[in-house]
């Protein structure tokens, strides 16, 4: 007879995927004990905006990390897609619009090529993306060789309205999530969990390898490329470097938020708090009055802490560690 778990119990079991929720609330009660205006309508919606690109790219991210592999390519779709909307958008609707929509094509087709080198080839997501990732950033720099650009002051005002003082990026982060509860569940999400799980038991079991890296790398272009159309609106301006940063950071928030980057375990909620986590560490460092050159030592730390969880937790589920 199936028993129902208490509430300790479902702790117990449970402890190593909350770490990340419990690291990010430690964080936002510091800084509210720290600077009591932290936890303000007003504060609260202008970090969600700053987070937003870094959101946007480590749930992308999420998708290949799942399945194994990882994509370095969304700096450099970042920069490009950056750069194609400071440059080319104007100020019409239509060609807002357009651009747009070309520019989430472009993010979205760099993941597909990206996915399908991988599957028919065999060659390491590393060399695949990086490759990709050099091709984007000589393209931004084509595109647009030094920061600048002019970017339209309505779609500005689209992407950073606000309603009843939430901002656009509070309801889009609720959409995502909404939407990932969906198709964690489908087929399609359950064979990237068994790719990364186990690429071979996968094949056999009939899952398209191709099909799903295809989808994973898919998605994570096309949410780098929605980065970098956030990015866009948030600075209101282009840069061909605009993605650098991002590469890295977007597989931390992954991890920190306990996706596996051996694969097969994670999500994209995780990753979510994750971006609000890297946010928030520099905000933490400034209140407390620390030089922010310690932002990547703490980030690091939290890093390889990350890796050693899920790692732990890999063992636990292997059953060679006690639990």
């Amino acid at each position: 007879m199936y028993k129902k778990k208490t509430c300790a119990q479902f702790i117990t079991d449970n402890w190593i995927s909350l770490v990340p929720y419990i690291i990010f609330l430690l964080i936002t009660l510091i800084m509210a004990v720290i600077h009591p205006g932290t936890l303000g309508m007003r504060w609260m919606a202008n970090k969600s905006d700053a987070a937003f690109s870094l959101v946007l790219v480590s749930v992308g991210q999420t998708f290949p990390l799942i399945t194994g592999g990882f994509d370095l390519s969304v700096g450099g779709i970042i920069c490009v897609t950056n750069s194609i909307l400071a440059v080319y958008m104007g100020d019409s609707a239509a060609g807002i619009i357009l651009w747009t929509v070309i520019c989430v094509l472009i993010g979205a087709g760099i993941g597909v090529f990206n996915g399908f080198v991988i599957a028919k080839t065999n060659i390491q997501p590393f060399i695949v993306t990086l490759a990709t990732q050099s091709a984007c950033l000589g393209t931004a720099l084509l595109i647009l060789k030094i920061d600048g650009g002019r970017v339209a002051g309505s779609f500005i005002s689209v992407l950073l309205f606000r309603i009843a003082g939430f901002p656009v990026s509070i309801f889009l982060i609720a959409l995502i999530v909404i939407w990932w509860l969906y198709v964690k569940h489908t087929k399609c999400g359950m064979a990237l969990y068994a790719i990364g799980s186990d690429e071979k038991a996968a094949h056999l079991n009939g899952i398209s390898l191709l099909k799903t890296k295809v989808l994973a790398y898919g998605i994570s272009g096309s949410f780098a490329a929605l980065a970098g159309i956030f990015r866009t609106a948030h600075v209101a301006s282009g840069s061909p470097t605009a993605g650098a940063s991002f590469v890295m950071t977007s597989i931390s928030a992954a991890v920190i938020g306990g996706t596996a980057i051996t694969g097969g375990s994670g999500g994209v909620i995780g990753s979510i708090v994750g971006a609000f986590i890297i946010r928030s560490i520099t905000d933490l460092l400034v209140f407390m009055r620390v030089s922010s050159y310690w932002t990547l030592l703490v980030q690091g730390l939290l890093l390889v802490f990350a890796v050693a969880l899920t790692s732990y937790a890999k063992l636990r589920r292997k059953g060679t560690v006690a639990q």
